[in-house]
């Protein structure tokens, strides 16, 4: 009988997947439960935009996000992506309650979401949340400033093999759900090139196209296609959690977050 209540509670909870929560002590990571919501992300949600209050701060558990900077001449163009390695709301946490980028999602997932508010003060009582989310706003620096140079530099197949790595990173999985026409407004090309690059990919055999997505079915043949800043972005997110890893759980709230969400 107690075997099958036990069975039951942990059915109704889900791990954690977000890597900068879980690098949280329990303790720590107790003090910021009662504040997470979790929230279903589609395709093309915005969870902040262009110069409006970020009001929320989303922990990424499933998906990938897109930090896109523009200008009126020039469209979007991503400067960073964020998944369960990270958060969206840097700025609110910095104490500006505004932000230049806009960012949506581009690989559809589930965060666990926060008021920007409540995030600030349980980090300002609790060091070490706030220097957890500081390592990261550190390597997302690192990683603003590599894409940066990457784009200014490397070939079409070298940034687009590197964001093919970096988002299989970041969701776990081999299948990147993500179309041509997204990758283009992400890279900055025409459509036509994304298409070029990635037949020219699947011929060295790193991924096979399929309708609505990539699949990564050899990383090494991928990654030999594409540059050294995949690596340099990769080991900066490693030091985040240089401290360990821990199981946290929380309600599973749904069906559909049961589903969605690594249920053990």
């Amino acid at each position: 009988m107690d075997n099958a209540l036990s069975n039951a509670s942990r059915e109704q909870t889900v791990r954690v997947q977000n890597s900068l929560l879980a690098g949280l002590a329990p303790a720590s990571f107790e003090r910021l439960r009662p504040f997470l919501e979790p929230v279903a992300l589609k395709r093309r949600s915005i969870l902040q935009d262009y110069h409006h209050p970020i009001e929320h701060i989303y922990f990424i558990e499933r998906g990938v996000a897109s930090l896109l900077m523009r200008t009126q001449r020039d469209g979007p163009v991503e400067i960073a992506m964020v998944g369960r390695l990270g958060f969206v709301g840097v700025a609110a946490m910095l104490g500006i309650q505004r932000s230049p980028n806009r960012c949506l999602m581009s690989v559809p997932g589930y965060a666990l979401r926060v008021a920007a508010s409540d995030l600030r003060r349980v980090a300002h009582r609790t060091p070490d949340i706030q220097q957890q989310l500081f390592n990261y706003i550190h390597a997302l620096l690192v990683q603003n400033a590599q894409t940066t140079l990457c784009s200014a530099r490397h070939s079409l197949e070298e940034r687009l093999s590197r964001w093919l790595l970096l988002a299989a990173d970041r969701l776990d999985d081999r299948l990147i759900p993500v179309t041509h026409d997204l990758l283009s407004v992400i890279l900055g090309v025409r459509r036509a090139s994304i298409t070029t690059t990635l037949a020219e990919l699947e011929r060295t055999g790193g991924l096979v196209r399929q309708r609505g997505g990539i699949d990564i079915c050899d990383r090494a043949a991928l990654a030999r296609r594409t540059c050294e800043c995949y690596q340099i972005i990769g080991s900066e997110y490693g030091y985040v959690n240089r401290g360990g890893l821990h199981e946290h759980r929380i309600p599973a709230g749904t069906g559909l977050m049961r589903s969605c969400l690594c249920c053990v």
